[in-house]
């Protein structure tokens, strides 16, 4: 969602004399734009001190620079499991994503007197949500924006919920097997119910042999990277993405297909600090072209400004896109040659090689010798992973 900065003003103004503000143990958010205006600020004018919980590195990394004595935590779920007294939660983008994060919200609920604020606009489905559930009231409307107010009794209509699509197992997951990969999916990733045909025809472009080490940027559920990495027994990928929900997706499917010794997943930004500091022989990538349900290639296009900066001279990049969409003109200012190699009436292949007359260093940090310049926080198991990867061992 994307209202104006008047509009988010006056709700969250208006928020706090309908909801007891103080009293919210956890902030939940997951499409909101990372630049300002931030709803935290007039949150905690009004005396919010409680837990934010996000569920994409973006929004994190922006709400670490604006409020940085906020315990933040990085979770797609809406108390990172934890149990609470009142739950202030953005509604997720898409029936399913939203009933389920809902559902986990409500369960979360330390007891009746508990509640669950929930807010939205129109085209999130907030209206929908005031329809399909049981207890709902409409605390707040403001603009384009709308608090609903929902108990630990509240459920979904009978009627709606026989209608769910999503049947998951015992952990949460749902799967399907393509390419004799079992891969795990979830509502609120890109294309959860199938692999994208675009990826599909980027996996049948790439016949050359990847090298030693591969990028899956925007790694959705893992797939990409983890049938080249089972087509390749000598290959090592790092998967790559925003939102903690593809992530996990895409650590289960590699870990499905016994694949986690040479693979590591990342939940970063773009080329942020964890990726700047290695190197790859290949990136693939099957760009987003969205943010919740917006179109928003603001992602893609700083992706693109600093992919070279993480491949070796010599290094590849594959890109499928729509194919209304010059990829190859932003990629031809860094990349020596540049080509499309493959394509349909929807989409198109592209190919990048970072010639030497077009290294782009990073802008953020260098390897060396294959190790960290700086730890990766207080997890020394996963820097000791990510040196091994930079070694090559």
């Amino acid at each position: 969602m994307h209202p104006d900065s008047r509009s988010i003003s006056r709700f969250f103004q208006g928020l706090a004399e309908v909801c007891p503000v103080g009293q919210l143990e956890h902030f939940h958010l997951i499409h909101w734009p990372t630049e300002p205006p931030s709803p935290l600020d007039p949150l905690r004018e009004a005396g919010f001190r409680g837990r934010v919980v996000v569920a994409r590195a973006s929004l994190a990394d922006a709400i670490r620079r604006e409020h940085p004595g906020v315990e933040l935590v990085l979770d797609d779920h809406p108390t990172a499991g934890a149990m609470a007294g009142h739950i202030l939660m953005e509604l997720p983008q898409g029936r399913l994503a939203s009933s389920l994060a809902i559902d986990a919200a409500l369960a979360a609920l330390r007891d009746e007197e508990s509640r669950l604020w929930l807010f939205g606009n129109r085209e999130s489905g907030i209206l929908a949500v005031a329809k399909g559930y049981t207890g709902v009231e409409t605390a707040l409307c403001k603009g384009h924006l709308r608090l609903l107010s929902l108990s630990k009794a509240s459920r979904l209509h009978p009627e709606k919920s026989a209608t769910r699509s999503f049947r998951p197992d015992a952990d949460g997951f749902a799967s399907l097997t393509v390419s004799g990969l079992r891969v795990a999916l979830r509502p609120g990733i890109f294309s959860w119910q199938a692999i994208d045909p675009a990826t599909l025809l980027l996996l049948e472009a790439i016949r050359e042999h990847p090298g030693r080490r591969l990028l899956d940027w925007g790694c959705g559920s893992g797939f990409l990277g983890a049938a080249l990495a089972a087509r390749y027994p000598d290959l090592r990928v790092v998967l790559s993405d925003d939102l903690v929900t593809a992530t996990n997706c895409a650590r289960r499917t590699v870990e499905w297909n016994g694949l986690a010794e040479r693979c590591e997943v990342i939940t970063e930004d773009g080329i942020g600090r964890n990726l700047e500091r290695l190197r790859f022989d290949v990136i693939v990538t099957n760009p987003p072209a969205h943010r919740g349900v917006r179109s928003n290639h603001d992602a893609t296009l700083a992706f693109l400004a600093s992919a070279a900066g993480v491949l070796h001279p010599g290094g590849v990049l594959w890109l499928v896109g729509n194919r209304g969409l010059d990829y190859g003109a932003l990629l031809r200012p860094r990349f020596g040659q540049v080509e499309e190699r493959d394509g349909d009436d929807a989409f198109t292949v592209w190919r990048g090689v970072k010639t030497r007359e077009k290294h782009v260093a990073s802008g953020r940090g260098r390897a060396r010798d294959g190790q960290w310049l700086e730890p990766h926080g207080d997890d020394p198991a996963f820097r000791e992973r990510m040196n091994a990867w930079g070694r090559g061992s």
